[in-house]
């Protein structure tokens, strides 16, 4: 078989999905750099091997060609504030993007000019003219736009699937040393959520204190680090907190209540009978209202307002005030008043009656939980597995391979702070661990 038939043959499985290229380096030694390279371009797809790009406009799914002629739409899929001013990386789908160009800010609704455009290579930035279908450059000029907008052309706008954000699971709480540094953490902090979506920051109105939530213990360490470094703060970092939720084991119905109020002015009534229960098992969503109201008991403008009052309630369960997931709410009945009903009554009686329902009701705390990959010598994995099962974590697979043990194990991601440390340790430093999250599992009571 010849070199070429051989390319030819990777490159079609590559395509199809159905085999997968493997090459080795270093890139600590600089080895095997150049042929990896080479088969990205060898054996990858390129703009044109792949279906168009979709889209949607006012609600009518649309595609785009990989083809320079075409109306111009590209994705936003990094930011990046530097010292001299904001880059947007793009990444080009279909049409072609001058410099000085007028672009439509889909997420933003305004119209942007791409004052540079820049090709990318590392850490090396040139300027050019023109960028077609399949390109991956830096614009400046753009102020508002975010990860996942969409840049297209002012007089045929699209909208594209943007990535895919996970909620954030850690949360520490950050400040600056000095007083007089407030100011610039909090300017330090709107930009990291500008370059990294995943990434939130909240203001906590219990303590007043400033908490940065994201994906990982690391994830945060390299957030504050780059704070450190970059701006030249002096943080002041706590403990990390998970981000638990609660949801509903049994709930209750018929739920009657009724707010009333009259201070002199217009009063509020709202009644309301309310059953709550579990989601089911297969429904994906959280959360899931409905009305079961007959005879226009509670008219449709007072029904919408019952479903948003059950969503704020949502917002802090009675077991430890966190989120609530996981239940189902059904009007099933209702009354209202000639003259003081309205829909901010019956939002009340929605978020109070939903709280008070679910402190009658019987709720289980959930906390998250992480599928964990570590790899270590094979000597070392019953010591790994101990470790793991110390932490509670649930064992799913284990594998020996040339003298290096695989473990698979799904373990609560308050029992992995510090894990990496003592890996480490019981492996004289050659253990690894990669993991990725995998949901929600109900936490110990006590």
């Amino acid at each position: 078989m010849s070199a070429l038939t051989l390319s030819a043959a990777l490159r079609d499985l590559t395509r199809s999905g159905e085999g997968l290229v493997v090459l080795c380096g270093s890139a600590y030694r600089n080895r095997g750099i150049e042929p990896l390279l080479d088969a990205v371009v060898a054996y990858l797809p390129s703009p044109l091997d792949v279906p168009p790009v979709r889209g949607t406009q006012n609600g009518v799914v649309r595609e785009r060609p990989a083809d320079p002629a075409a109306p111009f739409a590209a994705l936003v899929f990094k930011v990046v504030t530097t010292a001299t001013g904001r880059l947007t990386y793009l990444r080009i789908y279909s049409g072609t993007l001058r410099k000085g160009a007028a672009v439509w800010d889909s997420g933003a609704h305004r119209t942007e000019r791409i004052a540079r455009l820049l090709r990318i290579q590392a850490d090396r930035h040139t300027e050019v003219d023109v960028a077609v279908a399949g390109d991956i450059v830096a614009v400046a000029g753009p102020k508002a736009a975010r990860v996942g907008t969409t840049l297209c052309e002012p007089g045929d706008p699209l909208v594209l699937e943007p990535p895919v954000v996970a909620d954030p699971v850690v949360s520490v709480a950050v400040e600056a040393r000095r007083a007089a540094d407030t100011g610039r953490l909090a300017s330090a902090l709107a930009h990291l959520m500008e370059e990294d979506p995943s990434l939130v920051v909240r203001s906590d109105p219990e303590t007043g204190q400033t908490v940065l939530s994201g994906l990982g213990e690391l994830h945060l360490e390299v957030a504050v680090e780059k704070i450190r470094r970059a701006c030249g703060l002096e943080v002041i970092v706590g403990r990390p907190e998970v981000a638990y939720r609660e949801t509903l084991v049994r709930g209750v119905s018929g739920l009657v209540y009724r707010h009333v109020k009259q201070d002199g002015g217009a009063g509020q009534f709202a009644h309301v009978i309310l059953d709550v229960e579990p989601v089911d098992a297969e429904d994906e969503e959280g959360f899931v209202f409905r009305s079961a109201v007959v005879g226009g008991r509670v008219p449709r403008e007072y029904i919408r307002a019952v479903e948003a009052g059950c969503r704020d309630a949502l917002a802090d369960g009675p077991l430890g005030g966190h989120p609530v997931t996981g239940l189902r709410v059904t009007l099933t009945d209702g009354a209202t008043h000639p003259k003081d009903s309205s829909e901010l009554a019956f939002r009340t009686a929605g978020r109070l009656g939903l709280r008070e329902a679910l402190r009658a009701s019987v709720m289980q705390l959930l906390e998250p939980v992480v599928e964990v990959t570590v790899t270590v010598p094979d000597a070392a994995v019953g010591g790994v597995l101990g470790d793991l099962a110390a932490r509670r974590g649930h064992v799913a697979d284990s594998a020996v391979r040339a003298g290096t043990a695989v473990v698979t194990a799904t373990v609560p991601l308050t029992e992995l702070f510090g894990y990496a440390t003592r890996l480490r340790s019981r492996t004289q430093g050659r253990g690894t661990f990669t993991s990725r999250p995998a949901g929600y599992a109900p936490a110990p009571q006590g």
